[in-house]
Parts: structure tokens; sequence; C-alpha cells
């Protein structure tokens, strides 16, 4: 998708229906997912007034998605809240690839997620305990450096420097 992160600019997005919104989403995971190295993941949207998370990656019956909260595409004012969404649970797809794989005596950061991936605490539980899981950090740190990348592309957008602002207060 030529220009791809061009279109989440909001004079742009205005004017792409909630389809167009969604393939972009895509797009975007499958760059991310390509940098890891990993499959794309299947995204789908969920929609649910009362689920207080942007997104999270699932694993059932061997099967991996991506759900993506409906207010990401829906509403204009997250869609920088949707990039950091996608790079963060694409993260986890590609955390959840490594530790489930032979480790090596020397992939100590692998085992500390396999570890975590056993005794995992959801995002409804403590979110002090929640947000400082070993694989909760890095995908953090990962989706901070991948917002990072495109700084100079949005620096007239406000609401960029805001998703910015709230997801590096999240992991200081």
């Amino acid at each position: 998708m030529l220009f791809l992160f061009s279109k989440f600019k909001l004079r742009k997005w205005n004017k792409l229906s909630y389809e167009k919104r969604f393939k972009c989403f895509v797009a975007v995971e499958k760059k991310v997912a390509k940098e890891f190295g990993v499959a794309p993941i299947k995204l789908e949207l969920k929609y649910d007034d009362n689920w207080n998370c942007f997104g999270a990656f699932s694993v059932s019956g061997g099967k991996k998605v991506i759900l993506i909260n409906s207010k990401l595409i829906e509403d204009p004012k997250y869609r920088f809240h949707a990039l950091e969404t996608i790079a963060h649970e694409t993260r986890h797809a590609y955390q959840y690839t490594v530790v489930n794989r032979d480790l090596r005596w020397f992939e100590f950061t692998a085992k500390k997620w396999k570890r975590n991936w056993q005794g995992y605490f959801g995002a409804s539980g403590d979110s002090l305990m929640y947000n400082n899981q070993s694989i909760e950090r890095d995908a953090q740190k990962y989706s901070i450096k991948f917002l990072k990348r495109y700084r100079w592309k949005y620096r007239n957008e406000p609401q960029w420097q805001e998703t910015f602002d709230a997801v590096s207060y999240r992991y200081d």
C-alpha cells in the first residue's frame, strides 16, 4: 500500500471509509510482521463498548488473531493508538513465536518471556503487575520505538503527540 503512513494524517483519514481504514490496519500489521520475520496475523475488530483495551493478541486452537477495539477505526482521534496497538500486539505475536521453539541456553530474554507467558497477568487485573511483565515492557518499548520513526511525518498532528505521550507515560 503506497504511502500507507500518510493515510493516518487527519485530513486523509477522515476521507477513508471504515473498510479502507481497516485495510490500512492490515497493511501496518503486515509491515511489522515482516520486520519480525513472522507470518502476518489476522486482525479482527471487537465491537464491545465495555472492553477497556485497545487490542489483544490471542491464540486459540493454534489460530493467532489480533483483536482491535472498534473505536480505533471509528474515532479519528484514536488513529495513532491504532498504529501503536498493532505494533504492540504484533510484537506479542513475535514473542509467542520465539517462546514456542526450542530455546538455547544463552537465550535469557526468550526464557524470561517464556516464564512470563506461562504465568501471564491479564490487563483486567492489577495494572501495575500487568504493565511490569517482561513481555509487556518489551512490547511497550517496541511500540514507542515504532511511533518515534514517524515523529517527523506527524509533527503537525497534535493527536500523534498526545498518543506518544500517553504511551511513553505508561512505559515510564
